[in-house]
């Protein structure tokens, strides 16, 4: 099962190399996420966003979702 992830992008953006790489360990931990999950979230599509700046930098969000929205980029990689 290859690891799907969303990242969302500015449309100027598409088109560069990919704006995500994963680790293989990385994506080892998210397969055995996924498999322990329940079988109605096994299916779904990790997606990573940026919640917004704050005093220590970017905040990073994790969440798994069913479809992409309008300007989510999907990175696959395994």
């Amino acid at each position: 099962m290859a690891s799907r992830v969303m990242v969302r992008m500015a449309p100027a953006l598409k088109g560069r190399r990919s704006p995500l790489t994963l680790t293989q360990a990385a994506i080892q931990r998210l397969k055995e996420l996924q498999t322990n999950s329940a079988p109605e979230e096994q299916n779904k599509t990790l997606k990573i966003g940026i919640q917004g700046k704050g005093c220590s930098g970017n905040a990073y969000t994790l969440s798994w979702v069913d479809t992409p929205k309008k300007f989510d980029e999907k990175v696959t990689q395994d």
